[in-house]
């Protein structure tokens, strides 16, 4: 009977985690968009770029009206904002800021950020590399959490790319 009293404990102590992990912050998923029908006023904030091989590299479009706040689960120095930018201007700066650094980019990636009632929070604009890329095409795992009415951005390598670069004693692995 212990043993069973453990595991149904172990099982609903992992349920009031998984539920409570939940209730913590909603995810927000990105939309592919149209470049051309995005308008209006934006906060371009430039992401990574820190030195040549660098795989971080990310902007973002923010609308100064968005209904939440956006914050980047980053150090200070790991980005810079320009507050005030038509939208055709921040497409332009964003799109030749992901191409900075010595990789190959064979496009951008322009993905909507919704908030919770159908308006728009901003976009992000990524770099797109070749398949055959030690890092592959898409290495950065970009994440968007609503809470307590702040919208945090985190921003990370994915795990399997990080692994290739640390084995290779590469910058951007985390060594």
């Amino acid at each position: 009977m212990t043993r069973y009293r453990f595991a149904l404990s172990t099982v609903v102590f992992m349920a009031m985690l998984m539920l409570q992990g939940c209730a913590l912050a909603t995810q927000i998923q990105t939309q592919i968009v149209d470049p051309k029908t995005i308008a209006g006023s934006f906060d371009l904030i430039l992401y990574g770029c820190r030195y040549p091989e660098d795989y971080e590299i990310a902007a973002f479009l923010i609308s100064p009206d968005a209904r939440f706040p956006v914050n980047l689960f980053a150090r200070d120095s790991s980005y810079k904002v320009k507050k005030g930018l038509s939208a055709e201007k921040a497409l332009s700066e964003a799109e030749a800021f992901v191409r900075c650094g010595n990789h190959t980019v064979t496009e951008t990636r322009i993905l909507r950020i919704p908030d919770d009632s159908g308006g728009t929070i901003g976009y992000e604009v990524l770099p797109r590399f070749p398949v055959t890329d030690l890092a592959g095409s898409d290495p950065l795992l970009i994440s968007y959490s609503l809470k307590d009415g702040k919208v945090t951005v985190h921003i990370r390598l994915y795990p399997d790319v990080e692994r290739k670069l640390n084995a290779l004693g590469r910058p951007g692995g985390g060594m």
